[in-house]
């Protein structure tokens, strides 16, 4: 999961939403500093921002950080502001307790723990002096290790190059800090773990000396030889050793870092740990070989108990996400999973035997072997059982909801309430769905007793005996489509200037009017499936897009925009923002379909019926775009980096342009170019053991519509379409095989089970219009299963976005994406992601019958 969705979870229980608008408790009061009235003061919720009247920042330099504990946040921050005062320097500081305890959290970005009070000397000389200076002031003060930066003697500062000013350059489509060459153009600011300025930048003669001694520390004598990382996290890392002949896992706590809720910070709970595991020491607990302190930091050695995660061993043998399962992979499943819910059950009732709750029960903690040997690990949250202390710390959907009896939050009660999801996990593993609804648990458990046939044994011994066995419920599809329609206008929100309905954490780095996380989409989707758009979204929309700051781009911008315009029947807004686009800048650090010059390409061709001029504009970027990637005529990668290959960022989003292109020019070459760059995509396929293609990330394979083989075959596809006798055309069927799988952890456009219904939709149909029936069946099963990821709402049905943490409303990770799709199975349109649907040609009629048999 991606660090930044329990993040953007903490402000709301249903959305997603900006942290700095999370309400504030009256226990949690503003760290102010006192400066002059005529400097210039802001608030954006997270940071608090202090400039003198007149002060010019430059864009980037050295810049001073200040850790802090909570106790010692109050005078850290008189003496900063009293040094920053004096000397007319801008400084930030967080700006709430709770916004210090959340960025010093456990589960906090390792790239900016720690930082409490940032400051922007503007020469080399105001850097030495205020070094020196807060550093002899605040010596006698502890605070954790800001990782990305030099320790300034002793005490809590810190030093490091980086960027003053917000620079944003695009690393595989994602907007990333950036600082400026010497030559003149962006490279990322790296925040990673450890000292590492810009090879370009001179270190300053009074920081030599601590970059000498940084380079030169060493583990201690004794030390266990590190083998690898299994780890890092803000409270320190996990490390695989050989201690004593013998393997062993190390584990790093930070002093003051990662701390709980609690209170309790890494070192205290590896003192926790140490503890319990001596106690406890039964099998199938990870052993305690020895703890120890170096360099300041606490370490345990334990025992490396053999085995893989929970999760991925309920991912390596689940049958649901295999096209090829079969009810006798579903019966093995079954018997698998019922016998090792049992040994993790033991293991657990020996934990509070011993006297202990476990406190941080999930399915990363639970190491399973081949043989299906259990072992729990991660002791650190355990307490005495006496205390019935409150989960402190917890995975997501396995801390008991608000919803949930309020014992099921404490000691070995909620061990149990773990235990019990746990269990669930092993058959349906979307546990933080269970949390978005009071019902949804009793639902998913339904579901999972139906489809694995769970007998009466079997369901007793998981502890769902209780639990009716409900029918499988036929959703009829305009109601599913009334229903999100009807939602989706309620929860438009047209009073919130910064968005117009809730979405992805995205949604709050691009423009709010753009069609992937803005107000566009869900206008798109409702017009899709309703035929009207609420007039005040619409006026909302128009007005953010006119006040907004040009920027080029088909899902985050201005060529989208005009492409929603169109289809909307909204010439005028059309215009404008074609307009406004043309004198954009076009963003070519990340060239695909999503926000680069070719997605702006498309966008342009959507209005070219009124202004044909936009063709040979679209053609020039697209040309370019050509010359740059050379013709996509080099062998592809092997594997991609997460999110950067297939439609959206792709190759294939390319193909798609020059297609179109081709369309309305019959230019050979456009079709040549295209054919190439799916060929270069399909090279960053491979073949799953069910026989499926998809699209390799190297740590995962990505069978999705946006940046998965879903698209990659929407592409060939449309290549066949119009150029039958391509050698490529016999990848088709294997592509379309990776969106079979009846498991889709997610229900949404770009990465889930709506993209997956809305390719099988769009694949090439028989002369009479016929779907393929294996198509078909799959096709509506998809449809089907939309139900167990579906939310009731007030006035109609929600869907999770992406990491399933909270609900979304946007096009592409949640409901307005799911509206899309159904929209377009109901209405027999071979429509994919909105303007990237081509004219069919149905000259591929006929490969997937042949590849069928």
């Amino acid at each position: 999961m991606d660090a930044i969705y329990p993040v953007f979870a903490r402000a709301d229980r249903i959305f997603y939403e900006h942290p700095g608008r999370a309400r504030v408790a009256a226990d949690d009061p503003a760290f102010a500093a006192t400066v002059p009235a005529s400097w210039r003061r802001a608030d954006d919720g997270i940071w608090t921002y202090y400039e003198p009247a007149g002060a010019v920042l430059p864009e980037q330099g050295w810049k001073i950080h200040l850790s802090t504990t909570p106790a010692a946040a109050p005078a850290i921050l008189r003496i900063v502001s009293d040094h920053c005062v004096r000397g007319r320097i801008p400084f930030k500081h967080l700006s709430r307790e709770s916004v210090l305890a959340a960025s010093n959290g456990k589960d906090a970005g390792r790239e900016g723990s720690g930082k409490f009070v940032t400051i922007y000397p503007s020469t080399i000389g105001e850097l030495e002096r205020s070094l020196r200076e807060l550093g002899r002031r605040t010596a006698d003060f502890d605070g954790p290790h800001i990782l990305s930066d030099l320790r300034w003697t002793r005490g809590p500062v810190f030093v490091r190059y980086g960027g003053f000013l917000r620079m944003l350059i695009e690393v595989d489509g994602v907007p990333t800090p950036a600082v400026r060459h010497p030559d003149g153009h962006l490279v990322p600011d790296v925040r990673s773990p450890g000292f590492e300025p810009p090879s370009w930048v001179e270190i300053p003669p009074f920081l030599r000396d601590a970059v000498r001694e940084l380079g030169e520390l060493r583990p201690p004598d004794g030390f266990p030889q590190i083998t690898g990382v299994l780890h890092h996290s803000n409270a320190g890392g996990v490390y695989t050793a050989v201690e004593g002949g013998r393997d062993a896992v190390v584990k790093e706590a930070r002093p003051f870092a990662g701390v709980t809720v609690d209170g309790l910070t890494a070192v205290d709970r590896a003192a926790r740990e140490a503890h319990a595991l001596r106690t406890i020491a039964a099998p199938g607990t990870v052993e305690l070989i020895r703890e120890f302190e170096a360099l300041g930091h606490r370490y345990l050695v334990l025992g490396r108990a053999r085995g893989v995660p929970l999760h991925q061993a309920v991912v390596a043998r689940h049958p649901l996400v295999s096209a090829d399962c079969t009810a006798s992979d579903v019966a093995e499943y079954r018997r698998w999973a019922v016998a090792l819910a049992a040994r993790i059950a033991r293991v657990v009732d020996d934990v509070h035997a011993a006297g202990f709750s476990h406190g941080d029960l999930h399915p990363g903690n639970v190491l399973v072997d081949d043989d299906g040997a259990v072992t729990l690990i991660d002791f650190e949250m355990a307490r005495s059982a006496a205390e019935n202390a409150p989960v402190a710390i917890g995975a997501p959907g396995f801390v008991a909801p608000d919803f949930a009896e309020p014992e099921a939050r404490a000691g070995r009660a909620g061990d149990l309430f773990a235990l019990r999801r746990i269990l669930l996990f092993l058959f349906a593993p979307l546990t933080p769905v269970l949390d978005l609804h009071v019902e949804k648990e009793r639902e998913v458990r339904a579901w999972v007793v139906e489809r694995f046939g769970l007998g009466a044994a079997d369901r007793d011994a998981l502890g769902f005996a209780a639990d009716p066995v409900l029918p499988a419920e036929a959703v009829d599809r305009d109601d599913r489509i009334a229903a999100a329609a009807r939602q989706l206008v309620a929860d438009a929100t047209p009073e919130r200037e910064d968005r117009l309905w809730p979405g992805d954490p995205a949604q709050f780095d691009e423009p709010a009017y753009a069609v992937a996380h803005g107000a566009l989409g869900p206008l798109l989707a409702l017009h899709a499936a309703t035929g009207t758009v609420p007039e005040d979204a619409a006026g909302w929309a128009a007005r953010a897009m006119r006040t907004a700051p040009p920027q080029s781009g088909l899902f985050d911008g201005l060529a989208g925009a005009a492409a929603a315009w169109e289809e909307l029947g909204d010439e005028a807004h059309a215009d404008e923002a074609i307009a406004r686009c043309l004198d954009a800048p076009l963003r070519w650090s990340s060239p695909g379909l999503y926000g680069g010059p070719l997605g702006t390409a498309l966008g342009l061709l959507r209005s070219a019926g009124r202004h044909p001029e936009l063709v040979d504009v679209a053609r020039h970027m697209f040309d370019e775009a050509a010359d740059r990637a050379d013709g996509w005529a080099g062998a592809g990668p092997g594997k991609v980096a997460t999110g950067a290959g297939g439609l959206l960022r792709g190759p294939s989003g390319a193909a798609i342009v020059a297609l179109s292109l081709y369309d309305r020019q019959a230019d050979t070459a456009l079709l040549a170019l295209a054919e190439a760059a799916v060929r270069q995509d399909l090279e960053s396929c491979l073949r799953a053991s069910d026989g499926s293609l998809q699209m390799n990330e190297g740590w995962r394979l990505l069978p999705y519509l946006g940046s998965g083989s879903a698209g990659v075959g929407h592409a060939l596809a449309a290549v066949i379409e119009r150029h039958p006798a391509t050698p490529l055309a016999s990848q088709l069927r294997s592509l379309a095989r990776a969106a079979e799988p009846e498991f889709v952890l997610e229900p949404g456009l770009f990465q889930g089970r709506a993209g997956l219904l809305l390719f099988l939709a769009g694949m090439p149909r028989a002369a009479d219009g016929t779907e393929d029936a294996a198509v078909a069946r799959v096709r509506v099963r998809h449809e089907r299963s939309l139900t167990l990821h579906a939310i009731p709402r007030p006035v109609g049905t929600g869907y999770p976005g992406r990491a399933l943490l909270r609900l979304s409303c946007d096009l592409g990770t949640g409901s307005a994406g799911v509206l899309w799709a159904l929209a377009a199975v109901r209405d027999g349109q071979r429509r994919t992601l909105p303007f990237l649907d081509l004219p069919p040609v149905h000259a591929a009629r006929a490969v997937m019958t042949s590849e069928r048999g």
